[in-house]
């Protein structure tokens, strides 16, 4: 005969048992980034992936609730093949969340997808601005993001150079987001009651930008807005034409390897669109363990640290909710008490606001000797 105790013990032990295979319970996150060909779209691309794996590895060193399975793609910043590997990543992998990926076009494209089959999505470091604010409206929407937001960066880029300078000129890429980007720099600057002195586009294959600098020389432009992917054309054409105004543009300014390219006394000065503030002791310290983890390989400090918080606020919606697609979206929904390392507030996320980053926590970055700081 087996005793009450007995009974009680052995269904204490399943209990245990059960509960810790729950807790060890295994959860699959996508992820989509640019990780080959153009050097600026691998160079976004690989900084934020370093940012997630360094949240999934610090997670799984302080013994996280669930065993995370990353499931790393590169979509090449092709669309079609992005699509395909959303797909894949909904159907035979059986993620429970996607993060990506570097060109906004791509999320565009699978954004969609990923919103009917009910698989939450944290994008980035994507930047267009309505990646999120397409889907809201959708009850409930699956399209999140932990990036920057095109808006906002260039709110910012023109408040400051029009508050400071009266020339402004701008020169872009004809691909489809310098082109968005341009639009919206010319709306900003009408709003403003000053017009740019020159607008100047080329394609993204050039490798001289002088005859579009030229242009601006020409007409006296102060400011010269660089929204061109490749960063470095617009400094070596100032060489060239003994031509120094103040660069000031996209976030990719920021990166580390444009200013090794460019040279660090050449950089000096220029202004972009940030939400990392290395002067900040938590991202001074989120900074150098990077530094320490990837060596030269870490070269975009913001980008970083916006894929390491896109990688923490999975973690902690997963942590809340385990592996169901439905209770990870909620999660993210009302996460509160988060700490960043980026601009990213406690509560970054409500029902009306799925972006992590809103215009007050965008700023104006400069470089001063050898960092990307506040601007004042």
């Amino acid at each position: 005969m087996i005793s009450i105790a007995r009974i009680s013990a052995v269904a204490v032990a399943s209990l245990c048992l059960l509960t810790s295979g729950a807790l060890a319970e295994n959860v699959k996150i996508g992820v989509v980034e640019g990780l080959s060909g153009a050097p600026a779209i691998v160079d976004f691309g690989e900084s934020y992936l370093q940012g997630v794996k360094m949240a999934v590895k610090e997670y799984q060193a302080r013994g996280g609730k669930h065993k995370i399975e990353l499931i790393v793609y590169d979509d090449e910043a092709n669309p079609q093949r992005s699509v395909s590997l959303v797909q894949r990543l909904i159907s035979n992998d059986n993620v429970s969340v996607v993060i990506g990926t570097v060109n906004s076009g791509n999320v565009m494209a699978f954004a969609p997808i990923l919103q009917q089959a009910k698989v939450p999505l944290v994008a980035g470091p994507s930047i267009a601005t309505d990646i999120t604010t397409k889907f809201i409206n959708e009850k409930p929407s699956y399209i999140f993001r932990c990036s920057m937001v095109e808006q906002n960066q260039i709110d910012a880029i023109l408040d400051y150079a029009t508050r400071k300078y009266k020339r402004i000129g701008l020169i872009h890429s004809t691909t489809g987001y310098a082109i968005f980007a341009a639009k919206g720099i010319q709306e900003g600057m009408q709003k403003r009651g000053i017009k740019l002195v020159a607008i100047e586009a080329a394609a993204p294959t050039v490798t001289d930008l002088t005859p579009q600098l030229l242009k601006l020389k020409e007409a006296g432009a102060e400011v010269a807005l660089n929204f061109h992917e490749s960063f470095e054309l617009m400094f070596r054409a100032m060489g060239k034409l003994d031509y120094h105004p103040v660069v000031m543009g996209n976030w990719g300014l920021s990166s580390l390897k444009v200013a090794e390219v460019v040279g660090m006394q050449n950089i000096e000065g220029t202004l972009m669109g940030q939400a990392l503030d290395l002067a900040d002791p938590k991202a001074k310290a989120f900074n150098n363990k990077m530094g320490a983890e990837y060596g030269k390989e870490y070269r975009w400090p913001v980008i970083a640290a916006l894929g390491y918080d896109a990688g923490n606020l999975v973690l902690n919606a997963i942590d809340r909710a385990g592996s169901g697609r439905d209770a990870i979206r909620n999660a993210l929904e009302t996460t509160t008490g988060f700490k960043a390392v980026s601009g990213t507030p406690a509560t970054p996320y409500s029902p009306t606001d799925h972006e992590c980053l809103d215009a007050k926590d965008v700023f104006l970055g400069i470089w001063r000797g050898g960092d990307v700081v506040r601007a004042n």
